[in-house]
């Protein structure tokens, strides 16, 4: 070592710990990835933060499909790595996966993973000590009061009040809390007017046909869903001639993304100009079975959005923005509080209609509820 001066550390330290993570050539295939999933465990608050690690836990190495690997430089297919995720946190986890393989891959100081896929579960672990816990600015208490007050019950208000507040010290922490707020009692929903409000035109909502139609259809949908294609390719093109073109009908479109795929789909139509919307909706839903069979999904919608402006670099740039996803976590919090729970779901004139199947039902519904 001294005769040939000094050496960078990282070359060293992944000489000492290749038998741990590499361990494939000496002990065979299986003992290596046996290795590498039990120090990924072992290590994992180290190399993604103690926030993310109370939220997620590897659950296993599995084989890529390789083309990310490859479209990166890389000598074939690498491994994915399985990550559970508890179910409150699945879509902030499902937006920072990029920024997870990157820290995985810089921790181990090779490419170790190439992909992320997740499965919901809970999240066991013994219980550690308690963090310090940093007191709440008083406006932030304040204010988050102020919303409870209309919370009948002393109790539930106060805590109500408490968990807003505490929430309120971590920006992302929204979504998690948020997310599983929406399962708190039912006297909260039974005294909260915001089901009739959640049934209109939101702020936000992107709106095809006239804004003040007298009739609004409200449909969730999921870009990996094929019952929404279906809907989107054979049903709204005679919505749109009967009774939106004719200015009787509104139809407002919100994400209810059922898995990561259909979450960074309902980011790029959220990046194109709002004018754009509807036909960057219908570009991915008619070619939904081309993007979503390729090798790499991602990629290949961007190339069916080329049309509509959207480009390798620009789609980057709409994953990590938060103003997608914060139109994307809003419309899936509306839907939980209506309680959504399959798509596509269609509300027409703040009524539950489910799936209601073709154009010749949806239609005669309009005819019987239509104003």
């Amino acid at each position: 070592m001294r005769e040939n001066g000094f050496r960078a550390i990282g070359g060293l330290a992944q000489r000492l710990t290749s038998g741990i993570v590499q361990g494939r050539a000496k002990a065979g295939k299986g003992a290596g990835k046996g290795a590498s999933i039990a120090r990924l465990r072992a290590e994992w608050s180290a190399i993604v933060g103690p926030e993310l690690a109370r939220t997620t836990h590897p659950d296993a190495l599995l084989a890529s499909r390789g083309a990310r690997s490859v479209q990166a430089g890389g000598h074939g297919a690498g491994q994915a790595l399985r990550l559970r995720v508890s179910g409150a946190a699945a879509l902030e986890i499902q937006h920072r996966s990029g920024q997870l393989v990157e820290r995985v891959n810089a921790y181990f100081g090779h490419r170790m993973i190439d992909d992320i896929r997740l499965v919901q579960g809970a999240i066991v672990r013994p219980p550690p000590g308690p963090p310090p816990i940093a007191k709440p600015d008083p406006r932030v208490v304040a204010e988050v009061a102020t919303r409870a007050a209309a919370v009948k019950d002393p109790e539930l208000r106060a805590a109500l009040a408490r968990l807003g507040a505490r929430v309120s010290l971590k920006r992302r922490g929204v979504l998690v809390a948020a997310l599983g707020a929406l399962f708190v009692a039912d006297d909260v929903r039974a005294q909260d007017p915001s089901r009739s409000k959640l049934l209109t035109a939101l702020p936000g909502d992107h709106i095809l046909g006239k804004v003040d139609a007298p009739n609004t259809l409200i449909d969730y949908a999921s870009f990996t869903c094929p019952h929404c294609a279906n809907f989107y390719i054979a049903v709204l093109p005679t919505l749109r001639k009967e009774w939106i073109d004719t200015g009787r009908l509104r139809l407002i479109h919100r994400h209810f993304p059922s898995d990561q795929v259909a979450t960074r789909a309902a980011l790029l139509s959220e990046c194109v100009p709002p004018d754009r919307f509807y036909a960057t909706t219908e570009a991915l839903f008619r070619g939904q079975v081309e993007w979503l069979t390729a090798g790499d999904p991602e990629v290949e919608m961007v190339k069916v959005l080329a049309p509509q402006g959207v480009t390798p670099a620009s789609a980057q740039t709409c994953f990590a923005d938060d103003r997608a996803l914060d139109k994307v976590v809003a419309d899936v919090q509306s839907g939980q509080a209506l309680r959504v729970t399959f798509t596509p779901t269609l509300f027409i004139n703040e009524e539950f209609y489910g799936n209601p199947g073709g154009i010749d039902a949806i239609a005669a519904i309009l005819r019987q509820v239509g104003r």
